[in-house]
Formats: C-alpha cells, sequence, structure tokens
C-alpha cells in the first residue's frame, strides 16, 4: 500500500509516456524512407517528437542535428520524471547526469585522437544545470594535456589519468573502459542507498543482470579478436555477483579458445546470447535481452523505481534505433539490414 501511494502518480505518468513510444509501424515507415530529411518530417509531423522538432527545417536536417533533438527529447522526459521524484529517488537518477557526462568526455577524447579542433558537444540545458564538469572548457582542449587540465579536479580525472599520456594517440578504450567501470560503480551505490527494499531488490537483479552478460560479451570479444592475455582480461570485467559465480567467471576467462568459452557459456542463463554464429550481431542480441528484461521488470514491478528506470531506458534505446536507421538511409543500406539493427521490434535479431 506504501509503494502504491507512493508511485501510483509517477505510473500514470510513465503510462501517458509509454504510449508516446515508437510502434513497430513506425519503425517500418522510418526504415522505409529515402533520407535523414524524410525521418526528421515523419518524426515531426507524425510522432511525439514534434515538440523538439518545432520550428526546424526537415528537409535540410542532417543525422548530427536529428541526433541532437533526440536527445532533447529524451532529456525532456527525463526531466518530467526527475521533478516527480523526492530526494532519495533523485540521488539514485543521477546515474543519468553521469553517464551523459561519460559520453561528453568519450566524444571529446575521440576528436582529439582524431585530430579534430572542432570539438562542439551538444548538451541539453537541463543537464548542463546539473553537471559536475565544465563542458566549454574541455570543448577546448586541443591535445591530452589539455584536456586532463580542464578535468583537473573533477570525480572524472582520477579514473582515466592513469589510462592517458602525453603522446599524440592514445588508448581510448582502455579510456572508456575505466569510464564505464566507474559508471557502474556509480550506479551499484546508489542502488545500495536506496531507503525503499522493493525498489532495492529490483534494480539490483537489473543492474546485475545487465553487468553479468555485458562482461560475457568482453570475455568474449577480448578472447575472438584481441587474444587478451587471461590475467589482463579481469582488468576490463565489471565486479559483479548475481548469477555468475566468480568460480564461473574464472573458468569463463581461462578458458583456452572460443569453442571451450561457448561450451561453458551454454550452461549459463546468458546462453542466448550466444546461440548465433553471426558475431556482428552479438551486441545487438545484448541489447535485445536487456530490453526484454526491462518489459519484464515494468510489467512484475509496477509500483517500484523500475518504472520509470525502464521507461528511461526504453526512450534511450528508441533514440538510438532511429539514429541507427537514419544513419543507414544516408548510407544507402538496404531496409532489410537496417531492420536487424532494430532493438525491440519484430524481425531484428
Amino acid at each position: 500500500m506504501k509503494n502504491l501511494t507512493k508511485y501510483g502518480p509517477m505510473l500514470a505518468k510513465v503510462r501517458v509516456l509509454n504510449r508516446g513510444l515508437l510502434t513497430s509501424a513506425d519503425y517500418e515507415e522510418l526504415i522505409g524512407k529515402a533520407s535523414v530529411g524524410e525521418v526528421a518530417s515523419y518524426l515531426k509531423n507524425q510522432t511525439v517528437y514534434s515538440v523538439v522538432f518545432a520550428g526546424s527545417n526537415e528537409s535540410l536536417m542532417h543525422r548530427e542535428e536529428l541526433e541532437e533533438r533526440l536527445n532533447d527529447a529524451f532529456a525532456v522526459d527525463f526531466e518530467k520524471i526527475y521533478s516527480m521524484e523526492d530526494a532519495g529517488n533523485k540521488q539514485f537518477l543521477s546515474y543519468v547526469f553521469i553517464r551523459s557526462e561519460i559520453e561528453v568526455l568519450k566524444n571529446i577524447l575521440r576528436r582529439i585522437e582524431n585530430g579534430r579542433q572542432d570539438i562542439q558537444v551538444h548538451v541539453p540545458s537541463f543537464y548542463r544545470r546539473h553537471f559536475s564538469i565544465e563542458v566549454e572548457k574541455l570543448e577546448k582542449s586541443k591535445n591530452v594535456r589539455e584536456f586532463l587540465e580542464n578535468l583537473s579536479g573533477s570525480r572524472y580525472e582520477v579514473q582515466i589519468r592513469p589510462h592517458l599520456t602525453m603522446e599524440e594517440h592514445q588508448n581510448v578504450f582502455s579510456v572508456e573502459s575505466a569510464l564505464d567501470m566507474y559508471y557502474y560503480t556509480q550506479i551499484r551505490k546508489r542502488t545500495d542507498a536506496l531507503a525503499n527494499k522493493a525498489d532495492k531488490k529490483v534494480i539490483s537483479n537489473a543492474i546485475g543482470a545487465e553487468i553479468d552478460a555485458l562482461n560475457l560479451m568482453w570475455i568474449y570479444r577480448l578472447k575472438q579478436y584481441f587474444h587478451t592475455d587471461k590475467d589482463l582480461t579481469y582488468a576490463y570485467l565489471i565486479p559483479n555477483q548475481y548469477k555468475l559465480k566468480k568460480e564461473e567467471v574464472i573458468a569463463l576467462v581461462q578458458a583456452e579458445t572460443v569453442p571451450d568459452f561457448l561450451a561453458l557459456v551454454a550452461r549459463t542463463p546468458y546462453k542466448a546470447l550466444f546461440h548465433s554464429s553471426e558475431d556482428i550481431f552479438l551486441e545487438h542480441r545484448y541489447k535485445n535481452y536487456v530490453y526484454r528484461l526491462h518489459k519484464k521488470l515494468q510489467m512484475e514491478n509496477p509500483f517500484t523505481l523500475t518504472t520509470e528506470v525502464s521507461y528511461l531506458h526504453f526512450k534511450e534505446q528508441e533514440i538510438k534505433n532511429i539514429t541507427s536507421i537514419a544513419e543507414g538511409i544516408r548510407y544507402g543500406i538496404s531496409p532489410d539490414n537496417i531492420r536487424r539493427y532494430v532493438v525491440g521490434i519484430k524481425g531484428a535479431e
């Protein structure tokens, strides 16, 4: 009854937001478009994205502007949810700001690595009010030295400084892994701090399953593509205690060959992630797994924090889907192949 009282209004709000998510029919319409401008036009005139596309000339819109406006739409929905929450849940939901900050840092660092000087990152105004980093200052970084100087004193400096040098080319993969590790550490801490037991349990299960699956994907990739030293592999794994026991993780890392690894995975609850021999779709299967996980959690635990967390996941994935479709159209990829990369609809892997 306590949770019913607490989350009743939020559940009503999220149900309205859920009705605004794209349908399979919407995705089919988008996949059939001939240009990014046509994608933008459909979103502006036929969907809830009309608000963020107001005043735009969609016929001239390029993919980057499309993505910026979509991210603004996510920020609008997130602000609606965030503003309704109490202080404790707001502290948990601040994981969205951390994740956004990390994406900003990754984007700027990639552009430095590629020698680009026009480093400008779009950040919704609502996020900027809650950011702990100075985006404008970081955008002016011409090299790694300046990037680290402009990051000095932030919570991210200690995470990434050991992975950066003053050399021209950097191990960006290592830096991004360190930032991802920090993100999951922070979301774990925020979950542990939740006062509501039902919230803590369901969110812990969701994060635990997501990290298990992510770790399996990394072990596979490091083994298959990079032939990474087994002892070094552990450094890329996110600490977790969910369905994969410590001894199982050790056995998976120590597997001598990829077939040996796959044989061990087949004994775990995550065997479906590796049911196909098409490596190119491994990450896509991971995303579909997490998507279905949130569908199940939202349905089974309506009067908990997972209602809004799962919605935010759906909205974020929807934006990635639209961006992927626009990118596919831009490069002339066939509708059938574009469809295979869209998460959460029939016909996708």
